[in-house]
């Protein structure tokens, strides 16, 4: 986990490649100091990275986010409101280490973030 304490998994469930995963924010993490001082909202980039970090535990390798197809934060996500979160991500290999992920996060009837993710694994240099 790249930032320590800033979620918990509650649950992950896999169909192959595609997962669903229900997280738990920790609403009194220290990045909400800064982002936004008594106005807290999750970052897009730490959207982007927990997506990685479930999709990299899906398949037991190490990724590299290549390309960002496309983002959109339609609904801040202020962790107060949502201390849960919804990660629905529809995974297809592209070739033997390149995958593409279609994103939503959302929970309760409600879409916060849709993105198009192409991921490639990481070489590991011995």
């Amino acid at each position: 986990m790249l930032i320590k304490g800033f979620y918990k998994t509650i649950e992950v469930a896999s169909n192959g490649l595609d997962i669903t995963a229900t997280i738990k924010l920790n609403v009194d993490h220290e990045v909400y100091n800064g982002h936004f001082p008594g106005k807290p909202v999750v970052p897009g980039v730490i959207q982007l990275q927990i997506v990685k970090e479930l999709v990299e535990k899906n398949i037991d390798k190490k990724l590299f986010m290549k390309k960002i197809g496309q983002v959109k934060y339609l609904v801040p996500i202020i962790p107060g409101n949502s201390p849960q979160l919804v990660f629905t991500i529809s995974n297809k290999k592209t070739d033997e280490n390149k995958i593409k992920s279609i994103v939503s996060i959302g929970y309760d009837n409600i879409v916060f973030t849709k993105a198009k993710i192409e991921f490639i694994e990481k070489k590991v240099i011995k």
